[in-house]
């Protein structure tokens, strides 16, 4: 017994559309998956000192120019999609800077800011007016 394959000797325009738009799909939901299994997701928060929200504060990737700046109401959206383990620097003049690893199920940071502490060393010499070093003309 012999088997005979009978295949068209021309393929049709929209039966070649049809096999590139099925391909298409196959692959785009492989790359889908593939993104998912990065666990990459928005982080966003709000940053507070003992008085209330703080604005302007300064939120950094570690290791990367990626940041972003909390707004009027201390609130933040990180531009970039994180993943478990990523690294936020918060900074902001006279707070201490602190450092927050991001964890598998981190999607929302609530975060007080402490007072730094500087000291002053030595004595400030007001006796001694200041003079220019500029020759006048």
């Amino acid at each position: 017994m012999k088997l005979k394959l009978a295949l068209p000797k021309k393929i049709s325009a929209l039966s070649l559309m049809s096999l590139v738009i099925m391909v298409f799909m196959t692959f785009n939901t492989v790359g889908a998956q593939a993104d998912s299994s990065n666990n990459e997701r928005t982080v966003t928060g709000l940053i507070v000192n003992e008085d209330g929200p703080l604005p302007g504060v300064n939120i950094t990737l570690e290791g990367t120019r990626i940041g972003a700046v909390t707004n009027e109401d201390g609130k933040f959206t990180f531009p970039k999609k994180l993943k478990t383990g990523n690294t936020l620097i918060f900074s902001y003049l006279g707070y201490e800077t602190q450092k927050m690893k991001i964890a598998a199920n981190t999607t929302f940071i609530k975060l007080e800011l402490t007072t730094d502490m500087i000291e002053m060393i030595g004595a400030l010499d007001t006796a001694k007016p200041y003079k220019s070093k500029r020759k006048k003309n």
